[in-house]
């Protein structure tokens, strides 16, 4: 998989990891975290400038978050729960996101998009649940500041090992610990704000 990505890239370059990010934002099915980690590999060769990668699939990212957001907020929920099953959205798992989203918006967008499947539906869930767009594009702007800058560090400080040792126990395990850090301080901030009303 890495190989193909890497020909193709290299065909493709800058053009090539800002398609492929905005794929990955509107949650089809595309190895976005493996290009990244390509991207900064190749960023050590000095055949791409790691800030300009980072600065194009940032762009790339929040156009395809908003796209997909906006599709929630205009086509809505029985359109979604209908062709959702392309990117992984079933009606049992879309009452989850939305409870999730519901306890801690903060903690879902920029928690949830790490999650396999979760992270496919976050923007359609968060645009069909009426949550104002720029908060929704201020928690998607940390999120992928994180996932951009995690991958494409990867890629760049470890070369041919980036992949080997991201797909870690332990690499797992660091995400997993920061989601719910996130989860926790947002979901506490909000019961605190409550209790104050």
């Amino acid at each position: 998989m890495t190989d193909k990505i890497c020909a193709i890239f290299g065909e493709l370059g800058l053009i090539g990891l800002f398609l492929g990010i905005c794929l990955e934002a509107l949650g089809l099915p595309f190895p976005g975290s493996v290009l990244l980690g390509v991207t900064g590999f190749l960023s050590r060769q000095g055949k791409f400038n790691i800030f300009l990668a980072w600065t194009v699939a940032i762009a790339g990212y929040m156009i395809g978050s908003t796209a997909a957001f906006l599709i929630g907020r205009h086509i809505g929920e029985p359109f979604m729960l209908r062709w959702g099953k392309y990117i992984h959205l079933t009606p049992d798992r879309f009452e989850q996101a939305k409870g999730w989203l519901t306890r801690s918006a903060p903690g879902f967008i920029i928690g949830g998009r790490f999650i396999p499947t979760v992270g496919n539906i976050t923007p359609y869930v968060a645009g069909i649940s009426g949550i104002p767009l720029t908060k929704f594009l201020l928690y998607d702007f940390v999120h992928a500041s994180l996932w951009l800058t995690t991958f494409l560090g990867a890629g760049s400080l470890l070369g041919n090992n980036w992949q080997r040792v991201m797909n870690s126990q332990w690499a797992k395990w660091v995400w997993v610990i920061i989601i719910f850090i996130f989860s926790f301080y947002f979901l506490r901030r909000n019961l605190v704000n409550k209790t104050k009303i």
